[in-house]
């Protein structure tokens, strides 16, 4: 029960509506359902619309660099706006990573308040997912702050592709049983020799098998739910991880969901 009193008839009471804007822009539509004891009108909805302007932030909330090759640098442009022109000269950017950076490259003058900031990352950036947030102020501490999430992956000797795959079992087919997703697994490095030595799921929900399609450079892996986690038909997930010889890249690891639908 969330009211401390009881609302007579013909009485009102009043509901307060707490919206979060974080991440969200233009126009944003919710519904919310209110229950009570009335035993004409138990349930009733109401909409709420708001339009979120972005008065200091970026344009969206992540940007993926995509896969990179170990040794090289990369950059790549996102869309910061700024409302207030007076603060363009007063921009500054920290970063979460020592390998990732952020720098305004439009003039201080820039067109409708939306500037292009470059993200680059630096040559050194170690092997695996890239994880970093760009944060930008428009003054000191106290001022309006703008983040943007980066991901992206850094290649050495091997590259996994998908990273994450998701098992979808409809459950009005008879033919859930047969569901599975394929991996693969290829050496990048012409001179080194790849090979897959364990496959593992900890909480053994799936099955494995290994083609190999180059020799000593390039596997298929086809991952299937066990018959006992699909007749639970219950959502789950988990990692994979898949140990090779490669010594830079000795553990590669997968995640992965299995959803049921009707």
């Amino acid at each position: 029960m969330l009211t401390d009193t009881d609302i007579p008839p013909g009485g009102e009471g009043k509901i307060e509506v707490t919206f979060d804007s974080s991440h969200k822009k233009g126009q944003q539509e919710k519904s919310i359902t209110v229950e009570s004891n009335d035993p004409q009108n138990p349930r009733a909805s109401l909409n709420v619309s708001a339009l979120v302007e972005i008065v200091f932030g970026f344009d969206e909330y992540s940007l993926d660099m995509g896969k990179i090759r170990k040794g090289q640098t990369v950059s790549k442009t996102a869309t910061l706006v700024v409302k207030d022109p007076s603060t363009i000269g007063a921009i500054q950017f920290t970063s979460s990573s020592p390998y990732i950076s952020a720098k305004v490259l439009d003039t201080p003058t820039a067109a409708n308040g939306r500037l292009s900031v470059e993200i680059s990352g630096t040559s050194d950036m170690p092997v695996g997912r890239i994880s970093a947030t760009i944060t930008g102020r428009a003054g000191d501490s106290s001022a309006s702050k703008a983040t943007l999430q980066i991901k992206g992956a850094i290649v050495g000797n091997l590259d996994i592709s998908p990273e994450a795959v998701k098992f979808r079992v409809d459950t009005s087919k008879h033919d859930s049983q047969s569901v599975k997703q394929v991996v693969s697994v290829v050496g990048t490095a012409e001179d080194i020799r790849l090979h897959l030595l364990e496959i593992k799921d900890a909480d053994q929900r799936l099955t494995f098998h290994v083609d190999t399609l180059v020799v000593d450079k390039q596997y298929e892996i086809s991952m299937t739910p066990q018959p006992e986690v699909l007749s639970a038909r219950q959502n789950v997930a988990g990692i994979v991880t898949i140990t090779t010889d490669d010594k830079e890249q000795p553990v590669l690891s997968i995640t992965y969901s299995i959803y049921f639908v009707r």
